[in-house]
């Protein structure tokens, strides 16, 4: 007979089930010294895992208290559901999806909430019936991940192929787990312990890999930009030191070496401010639009606002939406969507005529502009003549015509009391929502929201 001692099977279970916890522990105490947001997830995908390996292996909330029956199988369908809303998440994360592929991320936003619905509908279900959903979800999830880790390796991500392997693993793992459960009676094969245990701890690795791997590209890439950086630097520190040494050598030819090697310095210097200035661009554009992006907004507004409030000149700000932006995506996909907004962008660019003024990609559909020394009378001149031209022309793609529209909302600060730069985003924004509601295709010039005002402070 093939039966461990209680000892023995109690000590495989405390290894694995304890191993998972302090892997967690330490994803934990890793996020609190670097703050970044993909360990925490991950820290709550391991947690999550370990409280499911536990309940499969025995210790479950009816372990701990058996007089309650009404608790058998409640934390089943609750942790199943909790461990794939942390790999969502990270996913999302890891591949920057809400940037470079809002569709797909809105897609995974469904399945959240679908999930997170699920959650408190279990409670109400039998535990035959939570099982066989559980065990869905499950394979479910990891299949749908391994479509999406096929589909960005073929738009180039370069974690796109481990992470396809890594949900490969789990996927077939979880397909033997259901096929034991539900045709061989895995529960009473005496080594089920070795088995989960080995499950969850190549699941978790696995993902300890990727974001391991995920770091190594981010330093392989900032290594590079910097030896870029260093070479260009001793070029131009030795062309520096040959032409100090030929001028002690000859005065004579002096002046017909100082422009040699004048002009071998100024063209490793111009090398130099080149890829700083690339450096600097891919900090500052999207790289979509070719716009400048959101982080950039963050801090013009705030000079310009001080600007004007410093000068006592008039600041407006412009919020762009494409209407009905959704139904574009869905008829002519994501990659029609590019390029409608590529299009709106290069429209938005013709029409900002003064070097001050400045246009940025907000985020999916949504653009701004920012307008120092400009009143709302020029401000809604400028969106009605760039509202007007996209409502009369359409965008090309694939000899498809789509037409497009657009809803702006305008707000001007002339240095009103208790406005931030916050309420001057706030009351363009609410004005957009107003010409949305009005039937799109508007200008719809704000006021301070007195809600904002008393409620924001800078």
């Amino acid at each position: 007979m093939n039966i461990l001692k209680p000892n023995t099977l109690q000590f495989r279970q405390g290894i694995a089930i304890g191993g998972l916890f302090c892997l967690s522990i330490a994803f934990m105490l890793l996020f609190f010294a670097t703050g970044n947001k993909p360990i925490l997830i991950l820290f709550g995908y391991f947690l999550s895992n370990t409280l499911m390996l536990s309940a499969m292996l025995g210790f479950n909330i009816y372990y701990l208290l058996p007089s309650s029956v009404k608790l058998i199988g409640i934390e089943i369908p609750i942790l199943v559901s909790v461990s794939a809303i942390f790999l969502f998440v990270f996913t999302s994360q890891l591949f920057n999806l809400k940037i470079r592929f809002y569709g797909i991320y809105q897609i995974i936003r469904v399945c959240l909430w679908c999930l997170l619905f699920y959650i408190p509908l279990s409670l109400q279900l039998t535990i035959a019936d939570n099982i066989a959903i559980s065990m869905a979800i499950y394979a479910s999830a990891n299949f749908s991940l391994i479509v999406l880790g096929l589909y960005l390796r073929r738009q180039g991500s370069r974690l796109a192929l481990l992470f396809t392997f890594a949900m490969a693993v789990q996927f077939i793992l979880a397909v033997v787990v259901i096929a034991c459960v539900n045709w061989f009676d895995i529960g009473f094969i005496a080594y089920r312990d070795i088995f989960y245990g080995v499950l969850f701890w190549l699941n978790c690795l696995l993902m300890t890999f990727i974001l391991s791997r995920q770091y190594r590209y981010q330093l392989i890439d900032k290594q590079t930009a910097q030896r870029q950086a260093l070479q260009n630097a001793i070029a131009s520190e030795r062309a520096q030191e040959e032409l100090l040494r030929l001028k002690l050598q000859n005065q004579e030819e002096l002046e017909n070496r100082v422009q040699e090697r004048t002009l071998e310095l100024n063209i490793a210097l111009q090398e130099l401010e080149e890829v700083n200035q690339e450096l600097e661009q891919k900090n500052t554009l999207d790289e979509l639009t070719g716009l400048f992006n959101r982080r950039f907004y963050d801090q013009k507004i705030l000079a310009e606002y001080r600007r004007s409030k410093r000068n006592l000149t008039p600041l407006s700000l412009v919020l762009i939406d494409i209407d009905h932006f959704k139904k574009v995506n869905d008829t002519y996909g994501h990659l029609g969507g590019d390029r409608c907004i590529s299009w709106l962008s290069e429209h938005i660019k013709q029409s900002l005529k003064r070097s001050s003024d400045m246009a940025f990609r907000y985020g999916g559909e949504e653009f701004c502009l920012i307008l120092p020394d400009t009143d709302e009378k020029g401000a809604l001149v400028l969106a009605e003549s760039l509202r007007n031209n996209i409502a009369k022309q359409a965008c090309l793609y694939k000899d498809i015509s789509i037409p497009l529209t657009i809803s702006n909302g305008i707000f001007t600060y002339h240095q009103q009391d208790n406005v931030s730069v916050e309420q001057i985003f706030f009351s363009a924004d609410k004005a957009l929502y107003q010409a949305k509601h009005d039937g799109r295709n508007r200008s719809q010039v704000g006021e301070v929201s007195i809600e904002s005002t008393n409620n924001t402070k800078f």
